[in-house]
C-alpha cells in the first residue's frame, strides 16, 4: 500500500473493533508495571547477564558513534564529519548516525560552531546544528508528562524547537537530495503541534526520498499515537501499512510491535497482545529480525521491544532467546518508559524463564 496515502483507515479500525468485543470477555492479563516475578531464577544458568551487571544507560555494547560523540566533545569536529559523511546515502544510517552527535552537540555545541566557522556549507554541519538544537529542546522541556511540567519548561521546550525549524530549513538547503533534515523536522512537528495535513506533507518529502526509512518510520508513529496528536486507530494503521509495504525482510516489518506497546502503555493493560491478529505481526517481526545481518544497527534496540513483545504474548521461549541475545543491556524503550526500567527488566525476564520453565523448555517453533 502507498505510505504517501493519509494516515488511517481500515487496518486501524479492525484493531480497535477486535479489541473492544475481546475486552468484553476477558480482563487484562497483567496491571500497566509488571510486578516482580513470585520466583527467582539464575540468569547464568540460561545464558543471560546477573542484573546486578545489567546497564541500564545504553541497549547494547559501546558503539562508534559514542566514541565519536566524545572526540567532538573533544574539539574533533573533523572525525564526527568523516562519520557522519561515510554513512554515503544509506539515509537510514546517517540519521542513526546523527543521533550520537546531536546529542553531544546539546551538551556543547562550540565544536559545531568550530566546525561551521570552518565549513559553513558543509551539510552535515548544518544537520547536527540542527538536529542539535531539537535535542536540547528535549533536554529543557524534561521526560515528565505535561502535568508535571512547568509553563517555563515548555516555554523554552517550543522556543528552541522554533529556532531548530529554520536550521533544518538551511539543512535542506545545502542537501536537497538528503531526507535526514526534514525527518529531524518530524520531532519539531510533534513538539510543535502540527496540524495532520502539516505533518503529511512534511512526511510525503521523506518517503519520496526514502520510502522505507527505519527512523522515520519510528519517530512518525509517535506523532500518530494517542499521546500526541493521534490515536490508537491512525498509530495502528499507520505502522501496519508500512510493515506490509516493506521489502521482504526489512526491519521496517517490526514497526507493528512499537504500536503494540504504545497502546499497552497509554491504557495500562496487556489486552493487545493477547489478539489473533497481533501474532501474525510478531512472526513478521520475528523473520526480519532473523533475515537482518547480526551487526546491524537497528537490531539492539528491535531485540529489547520484541522480547517484551513475545513475553507479553505468552511466547516465552522465543522471548527467552532475545534475552539471551539481549545480554547485559536495559537502555531505551521499553524500560526507559517505566520509573524503574531495572526492576522492570528484571521481572520481564523472569517470567519468560519460569513461563518457559513451566511449559516444559519447548524448542523455538520455526516460523
Amino acid at each position: 500500500m502507498d505510505l504517501l496515502s493519509a494516515v488511517g483507515g481500515g487496518t486501524g479500525i479492525m484493531v480497535l473493533a477486535a479489541i473492544s468485543s475481546y475486552r468484553k470477555t476477558r480482563k487484562a492479563r497483567r496491571p500497566a508495571q509488571p510486578a516482580d516475578s513470585n520466583r527467582s531464577i539464575d540468569p547464568a544458568a540460561y545464558g543471560m547477564v546477573p542484573i546486578g551487571r545489567v546497564d541500564t544507560t545504553r541497549a547494547a555494547a559501546g558503539s562508534e558513534g559514542e566514541a565519536v560523540a566524545a572526540a567532538a566533545l573533544g574539539g574533533d569536529w573533523r572525525t564526527a564529519s568523516a562519520y557522519l559523511h561515510s554513512a554515503g546515502t544509506n539515509w537510514d544510517l546517517r540519521w542513526h548516525r546523527l543521533g550520537y552527535l546531536a546529542e553531544a552537540a546539546a551538551q556543547d555545541d562550540s565544536w559545531v560552531r568550530a566546525w561551521q566557522a570552518e565549513q559553513p556549507y558543509d551539510p552535515g554541519a548544518a544537520l547536527v546544528h540542527a538536529d542539535g538544537l531539537i535535542s536540547l529542546a528535549g533536554n529543557l522541556r524534561g521526560s515528565q508528562n505535561a502535568r508535571h511540567t512547568s509553563h517555563e519548561q515548555f516555554e523554552a521546550f517550543h522556543r528552541v524547537l522554533a529556532q531548530a525549524r529554520h536550521a533544518c530549513d538551511r539543512a535542506v538547503e545545502l542537501a536537497p537530495a538528503d531526507p535526514t533534515p526534514y525527518v529531524a523536522q518530524l520531532s519539531v512537528a510533534r513538539g510543535l503541534g502540527w496540524s495532520h495535513e502539516e505533518f503529511r506533507a512534511l512526511w510525503t518529502e521523506i518517503v519520496t526520498r526514502d520510502p522505507y526509512h527505519f527512523g522515520a518510520h519510528t519517530s512518525a508513529l509517535q506523532y500518530w499515537c494517542a499521546k500526541w496528536q493521534g490515536s490508537h486507530e491512525l498509530m495502528h494503521g499507520f505502522a501496519q501499512r508500512a510493515a506490509a509495504s516493506a521489502p521482504h525482510g526489512d526491519l521496517l516489518a517490526t514497526l507493528p510491535i512499537f504500536a503494540f506497546f504504545e497502546q499497552k502503555y497509554r491504557d495500562g493493560n496487556e489486552d493487545i497482545y493477547a489478539l489473533p491478529t497481533t501474532a501474525p505481526a510478531v512472526d513478521a517481526a520475528l523473520r526480519a529480525v532473523a533475515n537482518a545481518s547480526p551487526g546491524h544497527y537497528r537490531l539492539p534496540a528491535i531485540r529489547h521491544m520484541l522480547a517484551y513483545t513475545l513475553e507479553s504474548s505468552g511466547r516465552n521461549a522465543e522471548a527467552v532467546v532475545q534475552f539471551q541475545l539481549i545480554g547485559g543491556f536495559a537502555g531505551g524503550a521499553p524500560w526507559s518508559y517505566f520509573g524503574e526500567p531495572l526492576k522492570v527488566f528484571a521481572a520481564t525476564r523472569a517470567r519468560a524463564v519460569v513461563g518457559w520453565e513451566d511449559a516444559g523448555r519447548p524448542a523455538v517453533a520455526a516460523l
